[in-house]
């Protein structure tokens, strides 16, 4: 992937991509290959259930409202201002059981077949697909 230097202006996306994922915005910032930023929506009761990077570490910042996450038998709940680190290989999820909507910068890196795989599940509506096409880009749902 091409990396340049330059600036994504508010509102403005990497290659104008915006993502719906199960009813998700996802806003694709900067892709390259050695990492992806992406502004991410979490709504009310919305959650990624249990799964692996095996290929990459992801990092979320929380921009806005409250999330959990589930790793290795614990429950971290992060605010505003928080970031949450996950590395390789460690299963977990993600969930907004805060009552109000959650916004997250989210980092992945290196980025391996993960922006394949946004694009792949854009606009997919059924979980099972969701996981199935995981499958073929290296996230596994445990």
């Amino acid at each position: 992937m091409d990396f340049s230097k330059g600036i994504t202006p508010s509102g403005d996306s990497f290659k104008n991509q915006k993502w719906t994922i199960l009813g998700e915005p996802y806003l694709p910032l900067h892709v390259s290959d050695s990492a992806m930023l992406m502004h991410a929506e979490f709504n009310v009761d919305s959650f990624v259930p249990t799964h692996v990077h095996d290929t990459q570490d992801e990092i979320l910042h929380i921009l806005e409202g409250e999330m959990e996450f589930e790793t290795e038998g614990k429950v971290i709940k992060a605010g505003v201002g928080d970031t949450v680190t996950l590395p390789m290989g460690i299963p977990h999820s993600l969930h907004n059981r805060s009552g109000a909507l959650a916004r997250a910068l989210v980092v992945v890196s290196p980025v391996a077949r993960m922006y394949d795989y946004m694009v792949a599940i854009d606009g997919l509506s059924d979980p099972a697909e969701v996981v199935r096409l995981g499958a073929e880009h290296e996230i596994r749902f445990v």
